[in-house]
């Protein structure tokens, strides 16, 4: 088979000879391309993962529902509505299902926490995976409960044996009727759920004669009518809509954190790009040298393209694979976890989704980055360059190839002032497309080196000849000898540190904000009486008299009722926040976006006015002082808008309120946590036993000081920032190994021009402490360039979390995290350096006549 006609055993003659002769090279290439191509498949598949899992779970228990009749609130509904929702004419199929969060104990002490579904026969008739089995003459639900296998695996239970469910602030015993593998319900034995009898959940749940939803199957065409019937039964107090909506529901929430996720995975994608174009730029003096040979040999531009061509794809195939395999493992191991601000609000499950496009994606990724590699040396088969030659060369430049001459350091200049100014205005403007931006302001990295080593050329030449007896003067002779090599190399370092500081920073920014939200968000109070679980406080329980038991107790002060949920508002699950009127604070004073935070105080108090988050105002155009309303379980309630917050934390947003007027719209008085302010100078943890004794053995409700509480809610932020901070330390290992071994190469594959210094009459020590020297300005000059790039990098990602995705995440300079990314990259690079230094400044002086 001919390409251009060159056979292509010939292209792979030819590219196993490169492989003989710059294998390292190479070999650097292709492992920038395999880190970026594994950063993105690991990030794309742990992305899809989130949703697909719950895809999955929901389709397998909606079936062929179409419609839903749905509560507006985790009190659920009357289930004699749902009885007379199912007599509506028009109706084929229809099944009631009460559905909460749960935390069930295993035999080993362990902890998971599960949405249980209480379900019935009827359920099987809707025909989903996940109930298929429970009709007539098939799986049997037993008075316990029924668990998928990953979930009876990990609390070491089976069949038959007893575990405990907490619910509601109460603890029950149940059984393990039945445990289903893969076997029977495929990927879904990976989803954390428990299924059970409808009486038996409600019993569990302490949700007597209570449903959450009604699933319906309306006969062909009759659609519309049943709904239009349905929300006639509903009155605007429950949700009538398409029964897989809560799969929008969840799309919207992990949208954010999906946001986030691709922003840092495309800036550590763009850096292994320019880890391998560096790489290749290492080698581009020889390859285009070679070019040119060929060319005199009567090769034409085509053959010499297609051998070019030929040479990337190879190499781009093999480092994809490889990329792909390795983010595979990422996806399996490190970014595996599901975010626990998800699994306490919906059903997802840790089952690994891959598909078809996610591998093509991350797949030409990595071959479309060696092409682009590639072209440098493409740019020279034009018919305007010499054609013995095939390259520029500047006087001042000691090998052919390596010169980079004054024109083309002012067109780089221009180039990376444009990017950056462009990725500025992109930012600005459409802060959305911010991971563009983030690219572009990556590419301006490497074009700004040249330059930089331009300035700073004449100031070290003029500082090395005044240092007599220095090495520095050999440095500076040898930086404009290999000046290509050079400026391939601060590419390198550049990209690196661009990379590490932009990620790092905004992930310290992120975490630093909501650190600072839930703080104050929990600071209201001493110790906090809840129901124990990570779900922002929006799990309610029966308190009774309990809020006046405690108060009763030496060195309690007062006990205040907070309360709270999750409501479903369109495609947004929304927090709910309601505060006692006499509480501390209403709204945490850093994360007020629009409005003045005293007014908004005294509104929310006095009734009537509810903070709302941004994200949420900017759905409804809203502004300080307009109306609004929520359908909650009681109707439609009217609220006026006193102040705009952040998103506190909840991807979707939040409603701060007082619990006069959450009363009044969800028509409880069941309060998600007891508030208990404690007598001056008594000491938390003391008082906390006190509260322990007084609750008894048999609830379920945990008491926690407000500094284990802030822990707590600490630990729930960073699992939703897991796989950045993961993506933020492969990225910063990968950039310590990728200088030092580019220096590394780089200077073992110079031995013939040191041992040419050495005929010269220079020694070992000498020439090793010209090549630190050296290593230390080409890391200097590219460190330089990629922190200041990486600075402004980190402000416009930082900008992109509170503007696009509504997190809280002021930009901040974290001195002592960029000195240890510096620290760590230039300490790895030189101590890695100083070893093939040392072996190449003890060459032979023979050596030399190998050039």
């Amino acid at each position: 088979m001919r390409l251009f006609g060159l056979r292509l055993g010939v292209l792979g003659r030819f590219y196993r000879w490169r492989l003989r002769e710059h294998g390292v090279q190479e070999l650097l290439a292709a492992a920038g391309i395999a880190v970026g191509v594994a950063l993105v498949f690991g990030v794309l598949v742990a992305n899809t993962s989130l949703t697909a899992s719950a895809r999955q779970l929901v389709d397998g228990v909606v079936g062929s529902a179409r419609i839903q009749l749905a509560a507006r609130s985790a009190d659920g509904f009357d289930e004699r509505i749902a009885d007379a929702a199912s007599r509506v004419p028009g109706i084929e199929h229809s099944a009631p299902t009460l559905r909460a969060t749960a935390t069930l104990v295993g035999a080993n002490g362990r902890r998971r926490t599960v949405q249980l579904f209480g379900v019935t026969p009827a359920l099987a008739s809707l025909g989903g995976a996940s109930v298929q089995d429970f009709r007539a003459g098939g799986l049997r639900l037993s008075e316990g409960i029924t668990l998928p296998s990953a979930i009876a695996d990990a609390l070491n239970v089976h069949a038959g044996s007893s575990i405990d469910l907490l619910a509601r602030g109460r603890s029950h015993r149940v059984v393990v009727g039945s445990v289903l593998g893969p076997e029977v319900i495929g990927p879904l034995a990976q989803s954390p759920i428990g299924v059970a009898l409808l009486p038996v959940a409600q019993r569990l749940l302490g949700r007597p004669g209570r449903i959450s939803q009604l699933l319906v199957e309306p006969e062909q065409g009759s659609d519309a009518r049943v709904a239009a019937a349905l929300r006639r039964i509903a009155h605007g107090r429950m949700y009538v809509g398409p029964a897989r909506a809560e799969l929008r529901q969840i799309d919207l929430t992990a949208a954010p954190n999906d946001q986030s996720t691709l922003l840092f995975a495309a800036i550590g994608a763009i850096v292994g790009l320019l880890f391998a174009l560096n790489a290749s730029l290492m080698t581009m003096p020889e390859r285009r040298r070679f070019v040119a040979e060929l060319r005199t040999q009567g090769f034409n531009t085509m053959q010499l393209l297609a051998m070019l061509a030929f040479e990337a794809i190879v190499l781009g195939a093999g480092a994809s694979l490889a990329g792909i395999a390795i983010g595979d493992v990422l996806a399996r191991t490190l970014f595996d976890r599901v975010p626990a601000y998800l699994a306490f609000a919906f059903p997802v499950g840790t089952q690994r989704v891959v598909t078809t496009g996610t591998v093509l994606v991350a797949f030409c990724g990595g071959v479309i980055a060696t092409l682009i590699a590639a072209l440098p040396a493409a740019f020279d088969l034009r018919r305007r360059r010499n054609a013995g030659t095939g390259l520029a060369q500047s006087p001042d430049s000691g090998q052919l190839g390596e010169g980079v001459g004054n024109r083309t350091i002012r067109r780089l200049l221009v180039a990376g002032t444009v990017l950056a100014a462009v990725a500025t205005l992109m930012s600005i403007l459409v802060p959305a497309s911010t991971v563009a931006a983030a690219v572009l302001l990556a590419l301006a990295v490497p074009c700004l080196i040249a330059p930089a080593f331009a300035t700073i050329a004449a100031p070290l030449e003029r500082v090395s000849r005044s240092l007599r007896g220095s090495m520095l003067a050999i440095a500076v002779m040898e930086l404009k000898a290999t000046r290509m090599r050079s400026v391939a190399l601060a590419c390198v370092g550049a990209v690196a540190v661009y990379g590490s500081v932009a990620i790092e920073g905004a992930h310290h920014d992120l975490v630093d904000g909501l650190d600072q939200n839930f703080g104050q968000y929990l600071e209201t109070a001493d110790l906090w009486v809840t129901t124990g679980g990570d779900d922002l406080t929006t799990n309610a329980f029966d308190a009774g008299r309990l809020p006046q038991r405690l108060a009763r107790l030496p060195g309690v002060a007062s006990v205040r009722v907070y309360q709270g949920g999750l409501l479903d508002v369109g495609d947004r699950r929304l927090w709910i926040v309601a505060r006692a009127p006499n509480d501390r604070a209403m709204i945490p004073a850093s994360q007020v976006v629009r409005g003045e935070l005293a007014a908004a105080t005294q509104r929310i108090r006095s009734g009537g006015w509810a903070a709302v988050s941004d994200v949420f105002a900017r759905d409804r155009h809203l502004d300080v002082g307009e109306t609004f309303s929520l359908p909650t379980p009681s109707g439609t309630t009217i609220l006026r808008v006193a102040a705009i917050t952040t998103n506190l934390g909840w991807p979707p947003g939040g409603v701060i309120m007082s619990t006069r007027d959450f009363r009044r719209g969800w028509r409880s008085t069941d309060p998600a946590a007891l508030q208990v302010d404690l007598d001056p100078g008594v000491a938390p943890a003391r008082a906390r036993a006190r509260v322990e004794r007084a609750l008894g053995a048999t609830t379920a409700l945990r008491v926690q000081t407000r500094e284990e509480r802030r822990r707590q809610y600490a630990s729930l932020s960073r699992q939703g920032l897991t796989s950045l901070t993961q993506i933020s330390t492969l990225l910063l290992i990968a950039a310590a190994l990728a200088v030092a071994s580019a220096l590394g190469a780089a200077i073992w594959e110079r031995r013939p021009r040191l041992a040419a210094l050495k005929v010269q009459g220079f020694d070992e020590r000498q020439l090793w402490r010209a090549l630190l020297l050296e290593s230390t300005v080409v890391l200097g000059v590219g460190f330089t360039v990629g922190m200041v790039l990486g600075l402004y990098g980190h402000a416009l990602a930082s900008r992109f979390l509170e503007t696009t995705t509504g997190f809280p995440a002021p930009f901040s300079i974290a001195g002592g995290q960029l000195a240890l990314t510096l620290t760590l990259v230039v300490g790895v690079a030189l101590a890695v350096v100083a070893v093939p230094g040392w072996a190449a400044a003890k060459v032979a002086p023979r050596a030399t006549f190998q050039e």
